[in-house]
């Protein structure tokens, strides 16, 4: 036994896997047999830690907020300070090998009750409920009531229920009147119409999740939940602000994204909120005013009947005309349907040094992303770009050449429906931490790395290449008129690409990609190679395509990671 916990390197999640299977088994035989998996079978799977330790597909985000809602994360002057103590969290735990991932939880113990995602179509029996249970979650199952019986029941300790995703239609009017000290209470994505008056009573409550219930129109007066701290609203089908909003002193969290019924917000609805950190609402607030007092608000999506109130919201003085300007610290950019702007330049740049994030969407009259001289998106990270019927290119340039580092932070950028560009990228560019690149929809699309002037005089017959060290996913899909992806004698050199799709690129003849793990000395697959799938539009565009690369036997090379569409293009 000392043998195999040895054989964990200290790891504890092997320690605490392999104590499970190996639990009450004293063959000896038995225990060398796992020893051998151990030395063998898991050291030999490709890509291991990426696979074990690779929790990139967990919400983080997520995680952090469940981590908040339960008071997990000491209270902070700030949202933005708990979240960065949450991923402080996270990264310890990562570096101590302590992450764990589980699907289908059943878990029950004297205090905790967790039936998610077990297909029941009734509450458990009243047997199942103890006087000492302090958390119940019956999330993803087939509930659609609460029986009258459990009204009789106290729940002294009960401090979370969480019920969301069930087809809940009804509760008992006074069911809440027994859990005097409930402070957490998910019931979203419910068909609930309405909630009992005797949620009112709830006065420990700190987190009421209520999204995506299309169905509730209305909600009891909230004056007495004091205590909360968040509320979340976004997708319900709420027609008017809940009564007694305005008394939540309390209240750091409220979102009302999406609440295309909830078409008013009275005036002194939201001033007397005064611990609100976080706010995102659906209707146009009448002014900015409204938000004057909220000192605490770090975050706020929603619009305003005159775009003069932005500057008011933002609360800096501007003496520039009518001219917008985005405020410091602002990490978020969205642009969605907006008229009159030709750029983001319009929008004044000139203090956003932190924007990471940038969408425009369906913006009719922009023209370009920004000009050559801004020079404020040096830690942008994500561009996303679509149904944008005039946009020409990403950058203009004007009377001097962009900075080779204005998208050196760019780790994500997406362009789809955008049919008036042809040029993407420029060669100059410093594009070393790209990570993803979907590009979808582009009508007039011809190139995406097109070369400037500078790297045309200087170029001659050797191969130039263009690094992309940490580009992982490289999508090219219903770009009928793209013709390159670079020029002749230039190559994107990837040494992390995972996932190439090319889809109805019908005049495409060249993959200029050179992948330096790709092969081992033998000319097949390395086990060190990331390149995991490679989807392309039919077998008849593959057989005639030319892959640029060293290896000129490299389309056989990949064959095994090959996925079509189509077997012919008449078929496509």
């Amino acid at each position: 036994m000392k043998l195999a916990v040895r054989e964990c390197d200290g790891l504890p999640l092997a320690v605490v896997t392999l104590a499970g299977c190996m639990r009450g088994k004293s063959d000896p035989r038995m225990w060398e047999n796992a020893i051998d998996e151990l030395r063998g079978y898991i050291r030999n799977i490709h890509n291991m830690e990426d696979k074990v330790y690779g929790y990139d597909e967990i919400d983080k985000d997520l995680i952090i907020e469940k981590w908040i809602e339960e008071g997990l994360i000491d209270e902070m002057g700030s949202r933005k300070a708990m979240e960065g103590s949450g991923h402080s969290i996270l990264q310890k735990l990562e570096e101590n090998c302590l992450l764990e991932r589980r699907y289908g939880i059943v878990y029950h113990k004297e205090k905790i009750s967790i039936k998610s995602s077990m297909r029941l179509e009734e509450v458990p029996n009243m047997e199942e409920w103890g006087e000492d249970l302090e958390k119940v979650s019956l999330m993803g199952n087939y509930i659609s009531t609460i029986p009258q019986t459990m009204k009789c029941l106290k729940f002294p300790k009960l401090i979370t229920l969480l019920l969301s995703w069930n087809p809940l239609k009804e509760i008992p009017e006074s069911f809440f009147e027994h859990f005097l000290n409930l402070k957490i209470l998910d019931l979203s994505n419910t068909l609930l119409e309405s909630l009992p008056n005797s949620i009112s009573s709830l006065e420990k409550l700190t987190v009421l999740l209520l999204r995506g219930c299309w169905c509730l129109k209305s909600l009891p007066c909230l004056s007495k939940l004091l205590a909360l701290k968040k509320l979340d609203l976004r997708d319900s089908g709420i027609e008017k602000i809940p009564q007694g909003l305005e008394m939540l002193v309390n209240l750091r969290y409220l979102n009302l994204k999406r609440t295309s019924h909830l078409t008013v917000i009275p005036a002194g609805s939201l001033s007397k909120l005064c611990q609100l950190q976080y706010l995102s609402i659906h209707s146009k607030l009448r002014s900015a005013e409204e938000l004057k007092e909220l000192n605490k608000l770090e975050v706020f999506y929603g619009s305003f009947h005159n775009v003069g109130d932005l500057t008011k919201f933002a609360r800096i003085k501007i003496d520039v005309g009518d001219e917008i300007i985005l405020p410091y610290g602002v990490d978020e950019l969205s642009l969605l349907g907006c008229k009159g702007v030709r750029s983001i330049n319009d929008v004044g740049l000139r203090d956003a040094t932190d924007l990471k994030e940038c969408e425009l969407c369906a913006c009719s009259e922009l023209e370009c992303v920004i000009s050559s001289k801004c020079d404020q998106l040096q830690k942008l990270e994500s561009l996303k770009l679509s149904e944008l019927e005039n946009l020409k290119v990403v950058v203009e340039v004007g009377a001097r050449e962009p900075s080779v580092g204005i998208f050196s932070s760019l780790r994500r950028i997406s362009l789809s429906r955008c049919d008036k560009i042809k040029k993407l990228f420029s060669a100059d560019w410093v594009l070393s931490n790209l990570e993803e690149m979907d590009v979808v929809g582009c009508s007039e699309l011809e190139e995406i790395i097109t070369e400037s002037e500078k790297t045309r005089l200087g170029s001659n017959n050797d191969t130039i290449k263009f690094p992309f060290p940490k580009l992982r996913f490289l999508v090219l899909t219903s770009l009928v008129q793209l013709q390159r992806i670079c020029s002749e004698n230039r190559v994107m050199v990837c040494d992390s690409l995972q996932h190439i799709t090319i889809s109805n690129c019908p005049k495409l003849k060249r993959i200029p990609l050179y992948l330096p793990q790709l092969e081992n000395d033998d000319g097949e697959l390395s086990p060190s190679n990331s390149l995991q799938i490679i989807q392309m539009h039919s077998r008849d565009w593959w057989e005639a395509v030319e892959w640029e690369h060293p290896n000129f036997n490299i389309k056989n090379v990949v064959r095994p990671l090959l996925e079509f569409w189509s077997t012919s293009d008449e078929d496509a």
